[in-house]
């Protein structure tokens, strides 16, 4: 299965900001905003992204799973009834590795709590900006067919059962790029996320909705 590794990737120090103030009920004293310019340089040397994936026929489409390949489900109601006319999927999964959430911990042990924070917060942001290199490459794919690129959707929504996860990442390989799924679904390092996206011309794209608009718990989201 592809991988992609080796690329570098930006962080924007008013993306970190901005997610620092997004984060309901924590600390904003100056102390805890002055950390993000610290962290984000170590972020950097932290950070390893890299992206599996692959590419799979949709060969049915029923009331609540849409299935793949060689008869593989994702059980999602809402993928299978917007993926349902699409010839075909991607499955990716895309990490910052484990470094910089093994750097948190410890820093969160020593007791250096506004640093742990602004440092996970960078990686959040470095985690979401590895997601749209992914989605670039998928977009790519969807041009050099003539066709187009949907809109993402990951298992651990309220329609796709966090078990989902434990399928992407078998089916593209995961562990060629240090990402496991655990019995539970949960990906790790956490810093991964798994989603797909269907490939076709009768597709709902970025410019047309969001993955949002399909989840029951978006109004608890806060970043």
């Amino acid at each position: 299965m592809p991988v992609k590794t080796g690329f570098t990737i930006d962080l924007d120090k008013e993306e970190a900001l901005q997610l620092v103030r997004q984060r309901q009920g924590l600390p904003r004293q100056k102390a805890w905003l002055e950390a993000v310019d610290e962290a984000m340089e170590e972020a950097k040397r932290l950070v390893r992204p890299a992206i599996a994936y692959d590419v799979f026929p949709v060969t049915a489409a029923e009331a609540s799973r849409l299935v793949v390949g060689d008869g593989h489900a994702l059980e999602s109601a809402v993928v299978a009834s917007l993926f349902a006319r699409a010839p075909e999927v991607v499955l990716m999964v895309f990490t910052i590795g484990s470094l910089l959430e093994e750097r948190v911990a410890a820093l969160g042990s020593g007791g250096d709590y506004p640093t742990a924070f602004a440092l996970d917060i960078a990686g959040s942001v470095m985690l979401g900006k590895a997601g749209e290199v992914g989605y670039g490459m998928i977009e790519e794919m969807a041009a050099a067919r003539g066709t187009r690129a949907s809109i993402p959707f990951n298992p651990g929504t309220s329609h796709w059962p966090m078990s989902g996860q434990r399928l992407v990442a078998e089916l593209v390989g995961a562990g060629e790029i240090g990402v496991e799924a655990r019995e539970s679904g949960v990906l790790h390092p956490f810093k991964s996320i798994a989603f797909a996206v269907a490939l076709g011309d009768d597709v709902l794209t970025p410019a047309e909705g969001s993955s949002c608009d399909y989840c029951d718990r978006r109004d608890l989201c806060r970043a």
